[in-house]
């Protein structure tokens, strides 16, 4: 039996996470959302588990998206969407270096482009 999906919400706006978790939710997939407003306790998570994905913004203050990429231990299996309101050229480009980064999405997530990532 496979384990139940976990997904990590990471942005600073707590209304960001909820409209996140709502569209995950109605695209009827099976899983365990937590979300995090401060990416340094979703890096300290990680220590003790890893989730099947992340969502993380990179727009965020003390630890941006980026510096959060780094933190990340490249062994984690963690697929990571970008889940951001930039549409900087520059970001989605150097999103490309992180082999981790999945997918690169322009906020409000669109409950089809989710559903994308889990079919």
């Amino acid at each position: 039996m496979q384990d139940k999906l976990k997904i990590y919400l990471v942005d600073d706006q707590n209304i960001a996470n909820f409209i996140t978790k709502k569209v995950i939710e109605n695209t009827g997939i099976e899983c365990e959302i937590v979300a995090f407003e401060e990416p340094k306790q979703a890096l300290e998570a990680l220590e003790e588990e890893t989730p099947h994905y992340i969502f993380l913004d990179l727009n965020m203050p003390l630890i941006d998206g980026w510096e959060f990429l780094e933190s990340m231990d490249d062994k984690l299996s963690s697929k990571v969407i970008i889940l951001t309101s930039s549409v900087d050229p520059a970001d989605i480009e150097r999103a490309k270096n992180y082999p981790q980064v999945i997918s690169y999405q322009t906020k409000p997530p669109k409950k089809k482009a989710i559903q994308d990532l889990f079919l």
